[in-house]
């Protein structure tokens, strides 16, 4: 493992209104910022000034999941994949 390349965090933006938070995949804070802006400048649909809490957590491969079109996703890390997910269903089979 390259200790020196940087690591993709998950970074959770928490807004008063929200029960869940908007998860923003990025290698640091002001891309992941700025990813927050850029959405919020699409669909309209958040108070900037309504933010209350943001996390910061790393993927554990093998147990991090997200769902996509319907599917589900396991984090395998970028030295397995391009953007570091597989379908849970290959993933199962390796």
């Amino acid at each position: 493992m390259d200790w020196n390349k940087p690591k993709i965090k998950f970074y959770k933006y928490f807004f008063s209104q929200n029960k869940k938070p908007v998860i923003m995949e990025a290698f640091s804070r002001s891309e992941a910022d700025e990813m927050l802006v850029q959405l919020n400048e699409k669909i309209k649909a958040m108070d900037m000034s309504e933010l209350v809490d943001v996390r910061i957590e790393m993927p554990i491969k093998g147990m991090s999941k997200r769902k996509r079109f319907g599917k589900t996703y396991i984090w395998v890390g970028s030295d397995y994949t391009t953007d570091g997910w597989m379908e849970e269903t290959e993933f199962k089979t390796k």
